[in-house]
Order: C-alpha cells, then structure tokens, then sequence
C-alpha cells in the first residue's frame, strides 16, 4: 500500500464501518440476499485494508484515485478497468455533475447600476473545485461578485464548491454585512466538512459608492487603474480552518473605466513547457496591455494571453477570471 493509499485507508475506515452498522440497522426490513451481498462488499473492503492492497487496482494493481474512494469507498477497480456498464454510468455521472455545476455559474456579461462584468470558467477536467459568482441583491440593486477555490480537484472538489455555493447563496437572501456573511459561510463550511476540507474566497459588493471585498486566503485581487494596477492583499484564513474566524473588510472606489479583477491561481500559476509561472506579475502585465476595453474585452484578452503563454502545455488546475469594470459615462 502506498502511503497515498494508506492514507485514504486510514480515513474511509470509520465511513466504510458505519456503513457496516446501517446495513445491520436495516437487515430487518430489506431483502437478505441483498443485504448479505452489500455486507460482503464492505467486509471485502476491510480485509484490504487489513492486508494493506486497499485502494490498489485488482486488475493492474495501480492506484485508484483517491476521490473516487471517497466518492465510493467500496471500489475494486481504476477507471481503466470497470467493465462496460460501470464506465456508461461513470459517464453519466459526470455528464450529470457537468450540467449542474454548468447551471450554478452565474449568468456572462452582467451589467448592473453602473458596472459591467465578465467571467471565464475553465475547469481542468469536466468539472472542477473553482467557485464563480455574480448576482445582483434585491435590497438596494448592488451587484454581489465571488470567486473561491475549494481543497481537492475533480469530482470531490466540485461537490464542496457545490456545497460552498449553497452555503453563500442561502446567506445573501439576509441581506448581511459582508463581514457577517463571510464569517457565518465560514462557520458553516467547517461544522458541516471534514477538518482536511478548506476553501480560498474573495467577496465583493459593489455599489455607486465603491466596492467593499473581503478575502479568506484567496489570491489577492487586483485593481487596474489608469496609471497603474494595485495589488490588494488577502487579510483573512481560508475557510474551514477555524469556526470563529473574523473578516475583515476593505473598501475601494473605481473611476470610470477602472476594473475590480478576481482570479483562481489557475490564472497566476499556469505554466509555460520550461515549468514557468505565468504569476501575478504576467497577469499584470496583461491586464494593462489590454486596459481601457470593456470588461469582456478584458477578461478575454487576458485567457488568450494565458493560453499563448501556456503553449502546448495543458492546464493542470482550475481557471477562473472575473472581471468587474466600472462602466463610463
């Protein structure tokens, strides 16, 4: 067993004996062939671990992915290896956790009271742990921006950003201070996930005044200003961390044409073939070589830059860009 798989055995241990306890919960009420059947699986699951082979592939004795043993704690096999029907409805499964998280992202190109704004949501595979969000609130027409980054990659990130997504999206129906808002999605994200389960985030309202930010771990935003581009540093803990952290928050104001940008370290850390960082540094650089267009313009102008950085190179994290522009007059 490798220490990766040791790892995960050590942590699906008490999932997979919990499972065990339900199962004889239930033995009363469910069919026995069925229930004697499920209670080999899990048994079968235990004696891996116990041997030290669990999480190892019994065809080519490979590692299993790790979120897919905690999507499924049971699995025998890696993706090269499931018979027919298992790989049609892995497909279906993802093909059904693409259009959910396809429908949770926010609609392009919203423009509101004074702003305009344009996203670029690129996961690195069919769908990824990166949260976007921009929605309008009710109370007094503010535009609500977001972008977060949850632990983890593929399937099992994208059921925490999920998770994440639900969390803020219950929080904005009261109308809370963003201090207050990112300090209860914080309390909520850590009692309801594991301790090995955080979250990066930046939120924004803006207003005719400004725009209010606070930051829990995330990359720092940047403003892009007519004479130069100012970094603003991230002040808070990630999510998930500890249940009674405080946020605070920072208000800027943006003249006419100015642009609030929010991005994932898709963005700063994609890579060129010599192993170098695209960084903060080159996504300033292409923010000002394309200051002054609207912010679709922008945000586009920015991920053709990145891609040509990149070169043949493929993504190896998630993407996202967020551009929030104060419209001219």
């Amino acid at each position: 067993m490798t220490p990766a798989t040791a790892a995960a055995a050590g942590l699906l241990r008490p999932q997979i004996l919990a499972r065990r306890a339900r199962l004889e919960a239930a033995a009363a009420s469910v069919p026995a062939d069925y229930v004697r059947d499920l209670l080999a699986e899990v048994d079968a699951a235990l004696e891996r671990i116990e041997a030290g082979t669990y999480g190892i592939c019994e065809a080519c004795h490979d590692t299993i992915d790790a979120e897919r043993l905690q999507a499924n704690p049971m699995v025998r096999f890696c993706l090269d290896h499931l018979n027919e029907r298992e790989r049609e409805a892995h497909q279906q499964d993802l093909d059904l956790a693409t259009q959910i998280q396809t429908r949770l992202l926010p609609p392009c190109n919203l423009a509101l009271n004074g702003w305009d704004t344009c996203y670029h949501y690129e996961p690195v595979g069919p769908v990824g742990g990166d949260y976007c969000e921009v929605t309008a609130l009710d109370d007094d027409g503010s535009l609500f921006v977001a972008v977060g980054d949850v632990s983890g990659k593929g399937v099992a990130a994208s059921l925490l950003m999920t998770h994440l997504s639900a969390i803020l999206r219950s929080l904005l129906s009261l109308r809370l201070p963003l201090a207050d808002l990112m300090s209860r999605a914080n309390r909520l994200f850590c009692e309801s996930t594991a301790t090995n389960h955080y979250a990066t985030l930046i939120c924004g309202r803006a207003t005719g005044n400004g725009v209010e930010l606070c930051n829990a771990g995330h990359c720092p935003p940047l403003l892009l200003r007519r004479d130069a581009t100012e970094r603003l540093p991230s002040a808070g803990l990630p999510l998930g961390l500890f249940c009674g952290t405080q946020y605070p928050v920072t208000e800027v104001s943006l003249a006419d044409g100015e642009s609030l940008v929010l991005y994932s370290d898709g963005v700063s850390e994609a890579e060129n073939a010599e192993g170098v960082e695209f960084g903060e540094a080159g996504l300033s650089h292409s923010l000002r070589r394309h200051f002054g267009g609207s912010a679709e313009a922008l945000a586009q102008g920015v991920i053709e830059d990145v891609g040509r950085f990149r070169g043949a190179c493929r993504p190896t994290d998630d993407l996202t860009l967020l551009v929030v522009c104060r419209r001219q007059s």
